[in-house]
């Protein structure tokens, strides 16, 4: 049976694509909770990581050992920090890098994306006038590459917390990689200072920063529903984009002489 692997940076982000899989078989994977369903004839494992680049490099690493998959795709959210991408939009990563004390420490270039998966795109640009782009996932290790985001220079950029942990441990197994980002806010809009900032990047690297942000700007309390209602929606948004491409997906299997165990 051909195997892919699904890393989630966040529960919602896991609970409302998994809306769509009525049978499915909560596993464990180390640290990490896996839901394990059958879907166009892959077999597919879900790990549920973090929000941090290690996790989402220890829970490729542990899944790749497991199961040997055709394909790993990452998904989750993401800021902009263009003007023109806005939020809802869509970012397929063509390419990874990280930015760590304003340099760029590796760049990695992502899965090529396969024909069928093009022609899918490209149906929900035309027919279904969806706003889905290919550009470059940048992932911070500080909140320092949050505040130079105006110095990236690349083609359709966002920042998130852990794909390049992804490309990482699947590239030195040349597993090939496929990123999906929904925009829940924009940098260029909003500045640095947003509630999805303070939330989604500052408490993860300071809970003591994220806290005092908060208290000192103590408007920003009023603001945490509408995080919640935009993240619920951009995630559903990817869920389903995420569901409906692997419906189309068809990729060859890796021949093997020994079947592998996929017991986790």
């Amino acid at each position: 049976m051909k195997t892919i692997g699904l890393i989630a940076s966040g529960k919602i982000e896991v609970y409302t694509f998994l809306k769509y899989i009525p049978e499915k078989k909560k596993l464990k994977l180390g640290p990490f909770d896996v839901y394990y369903f059958k879907l166009n004839g892959y077999e597919v494992f879900l790990v549920i990581s973090d929000k941090r680049m290690t996790s989402a490099r220890l829970a490729t690493s542990l899944l790749i050992e497991k199961i040997s998959p055709l394909l790993i795709v990452s998904f989750g959210i993401a800021g902009a920090i263009e003007e023109d991408i806005q939020v809802g939009d869509i970012i397929c990563g063509n390419s990874t890098t990280m930015i760590e004390n304003g340099v760029f420490e590796q760049y990695i270039a992502l899965s090529i994306i396969p024909n069928e998966i093009r022609k899918f795109i490209l149906n929900l640009v035309v027919e279904q006038k969806e706003r889905i782009f290919f550009g470059t996932i940048v992932t911070v290790n500080g909140e320092q590459a949050i505040y130079d985001y105006d110095k990236i220079r690349f083609y359709h950029p966002v920042l998130d917390m852990e794909t390049l942990g992804v490309a990482q441990a699947a590239s030195r197994r040349k597993v090939p990689v496929f990123s999906i980002r929904g925009i829940t806010h924009s940098l260029a809009v909003q500045s640095s200072s947003n509630i999805h900032t303070i939330i989604d990047y500052t408490s993860h690297y300071n809970k003591g920063a994220a806290i005092r942000k908060i208290l000192t700007h103590p408007w920003l309390v009023f603001k945490v529903t509408g995080y919640f209602i935009v993240k619920l929606k951009v995630s559903a948004h990817i869920a389903s984009t995420l569901y409906s491409l692997l419906q189309v997906l068809s990729i060859e299997n890796k021949s093997s002489d020994n079947e592998p165990d996929y017991q986790i």
